[in-house]
């Protein structure tokens, strides 16, 4: 078949959730992708932009576009390859999917101004003596609650390009050219958090978004140690906190945009727990207000306290049971949870879910990225 043929890309379907497998040159997987999610990123695109961001109240067509134009200015290469591919095939045009590509980062500057206050992910890793097995990461993606309605059509979008980049999952919204979770090929995950409790609200417009770079890194990256040398490596432009991990452990990143630091106080070996606040003591931070942001240490405390609760039996279905589990129960789930992940990264599977619409559904997200998937 042709690098760049449309019918190269696949399409798997796993209860409510969908697996695109691309291959070939960016702009070849972005075509393959707008011809096999043409329908998703139609129905995102009328749900999030035309019903939401553009309606009486949201933020307006002049803005909503220089605020997608300013996200796509420093985009890598690839990915604006990968955009304008999605645009020849998808029934939208390039302006569109710009909006739809900006479309979490349009209402981001809600989250922390005082009209939403339980706003904030979650990530939880066990091994070694915390875990009944092999390394257990779950993970909780917080943000506005109209966007569970969006996770009718989540998707698992799987990247093979032929430049010699790793194969790389994607976990996210249709027509949406970052990463805030993925895991690649030689199961090196990794999921963003929002860091602006403790980093700051400072952003950097004239750099590379981290959401972008992230994809970057896990194309790129064997191991955590190639992973680790990006993070020290590149600013952010951004306030984050991210976790991280292989098959043996988890390393999380406390990455606002002045600095980098891989949390080194590790009291509990095995247990990786990130919200929103650092916790690195080097930083000689003091711990944020609970109530004004999100609940960032209940939430953590909570995971800790489950974690110790459940020391040497956690495996994929306990996992399950703690991020069912929700805050007022002493958990860290909210009305906010707008979807739900966890992965094993050495058999390289995932189970998501996304509140009030799916149940837990397990994809074998390794069949996909070796290419064995059908």
């Amino acid at each position: 078949m042709a690098i760049d043929d449309i019918d190269a890309g696949r399409v798997a379907h796993f209860g409510g959730f969908t697996v695109l497998s691309l291959y070939g040159t960016w702009r070849g997987m972005g075509r393959q992708y707008g011809a096999l999610a043409s329908r998703q990123i139609k129905e995102t695109y009328k749900a999030a932009i035309e019903d939401k961001l553009l309606q009486p109240g949201g933020k307006g067509k002049d803005a909503a576009d220089a605020v997608a134009k300013g996200f796509y200015a420093n985009y890598p290469h690839r990915l604006r390859e990968l955009l304008s591919g999605m645009s020849e095939t998808s029934g939208l045009d390039f302006s569109q999917h710009l909006l739809l590509n900006a479309v979490e980062v349009e209402v981001a500057d809600e989250i922390w101004g005082g009209r939403m206050t339980q706003a904030g992910c979650t990530g939880i890793a066990v091994w070694g003596e915390y875990s009944s097995g092999p390394l257990v990461y779950g993970r909780n993606y917080d943000y506005f609650p109209w966007f569970r309605e969006l996770g009718r059509n989540l998707l698992v979008t799987v990247y093979h390009p032929c430049d010699g980049s790793l194969a790389v999952a994607t976990i996210g919204y249709p027509g949406c050219a970052y990463m805030t979770t993925g895991i690649n090929e030689r199961g090196i995950f990794l999921a963003l958090n929002n860091g602006e409790p403790s980093g700051g609200a400072l952003q950097y417009h004239n750099r590379v978004p981290a959401i972008a770079e992230l994809f970057m890194f896990l194309l790129d990256s064997p191991d955590l140690d190639q992973l680790e040398s990006f993070f020290q490596s590149t600013r952010s432009n951004f306030a984050y906190v991210i976790g991280t991990a292989d098959d043996q452990t988890s390393r999380c990143f406390e990455w606002p945009v002045f600095d980098v630091k891989r949390r080194l106080s590790v009291k509990r070996p095995g247990l990786m727990v990130a919200t929103n606040h650092f916790t690195e003591p080097s930083w000689g931070l003091p711990r944020p207000d609970d109530a004004k942001f999100s609940w960032t240490r209940s939430r953590r405390q909570n995971l800790l306290n489950l974690a110790e609760h459940f020391k040497g039996s956690i495996d994929v279905a306990r996992m399950k049971k703690i991020l069912d589990t929700r805050l007022k129960d002493l958990g860290a789930t909210t009305d906010n949870t707008v979807y739900q992940i966890i992965a094993i990264p050495g058999s390289m599977s995932l189970s998501l879910k996304v509140p009030d619409l799916t149940d837990w559904t397990d994809i074998p997200a390794g069949d996909f990225l070796r290419g064995s998937g059908n």
